[in-house]
């Protein structure tokens, strides 16, 4: 009887901790996100002026990496940026994506494009997401990572 009533604990922890550990691999920044973020940075005399903005993101996983899709929302001029997919990877960080968009750098008068690094370090936690985007740009000084906000939308 005793032997019987200890197989039947061993069998309810097993059944328990399969839900547990499916539960702890789900990703909780997979889904679509609305967010604020810093997609440029206005250079002038030596003075940096973030210029922040919305977007829409999706994250996705396709076997152990992540591919996210940006949809930002239009500029102040009605002009919209075009939607970017990139991918990346789940570390002791969060999740770890880099973006490599091609940038306009105007210096005195001067229009070149230049290829740039973006690496987003996301988080989630319920239906809240945060993180950080660092910018790599060639000829350009580095700068600390700046803040990005979101919030989970309905499926």
């Amino acid at each position: 009887m005793r032997r019987m009533y200890m197989a039947a604990v061993v069998l309810t922890a097993l059944v328990a901790g399969g839900d547990t550990l499916a539960a702890q691999s789900a990703n909780p920044l997979l889904g679509k996100w609305s967010i604020t973020y810093e997609p440029g940075r206005r250079v002038e005399n030596g003075e940096t002026t973030p210029i922040m903005g919305t977007a829409t993101i999706t994250i996705m996983q396709h076997g152990d990496s992540l591919v996210a899709t940006i949809e930002p929302a239009a500029r102040p001029d009605g002009t919209k940026p075009p939607t970017a997919s990139f991918g990346g990877r789940m570390t002791p960080a969060g999740a770890v994506l880099v973006q490599e968009p091609m940038a306009t750098l105007n210096m005195n008068g001067v229009e070149t494009q230049k290829k740039m690094v973006l690496t987003w370090t996301l988080n989630a936690s319920g239906d809240a997401l945060t993180g950080t985007m660092a910018r790599e740009l060639p000829e350009m000084e580095p700068a600390a990572p700046a803040p990005v906000k979101g919030t989970r939308l309905a499926p």
